[in-house]
């Protein structure tokens, strides 16, 4: 398929998908990286302040304790869904228009629970809730979660309203 030297397809005025990579603009680093450092220095300084007071839960698994497994096989896992989440999630979105705070608010708290694992064998939790005990890292992931999951719904509504002329398939 040929394609112009801004990556566009030609005659179609789409841009080609490896545009996503190469013109992507960069300035959503200089967003991203302050944010992962905030979310993990603060989980990190909150778990140290409640091991100091005792209050700590040691985690061993993920997902409130779906998956479990030795502590080399998690933090393995972990990085290889961080690498995933950031190449295949997170760049896509943000040079597709989702701010780039919501996918930092995931890589930071998935980073701020893989330290824990690294350092301890097992993610510290003291936070208790009515349905588990978790850790600013946890809170990061599911706002994260939640964030990007508006961001790209409201994206897509907003590019339906300025293309009318797109069919709506049904199905």
């Amino acid at each position: 398929m040929p394609v112009d030297f801004e990556g566009r397809r030609r005659g179609s005025g789409r841009p080609w998908t490896l545009s996503i990579w190469l013109a992507m603009d960069r300035n959503w680093i200089f967003v991203s990286v302050p944010v992962v450092g905030a979310i993990v220095l603060d989980d990190q300084l909150t778990k140290a302040a409640a091991t100091q007071g005792g209050l700590v839960a040691h985690n061993p698994s993920y997902a409130l304790g779906v998956v479990g497994g030795p502590a080399a096989v998690l933090i393995a896992g972990t990085i290889a869904v961080l690498a995933a989440f950031v190449a295949f999630v997170a760049r896509p979105a943000v040079a597709f228009g989702v701010s780039p705070i919501a996918p930092a608010l995931i890589v930071g708290g998935m980073f701020g629970n893989a330290l824990d694992r690294i350092r301890f064998g097992a993610a510290r939790d003291f936070l208790v809730t009515p349905w588990a005990i978790v850790n600013v890292a946890d809170l990061a992931v599911a706002a994260g979660i939640v964030a990007f999951a508006v961001a790209v719904a409201w994206r897509l509504y907003r590019l339906r309203i300025e293309s009318p002329g797109i069919p709506v398939r049904a199905g």
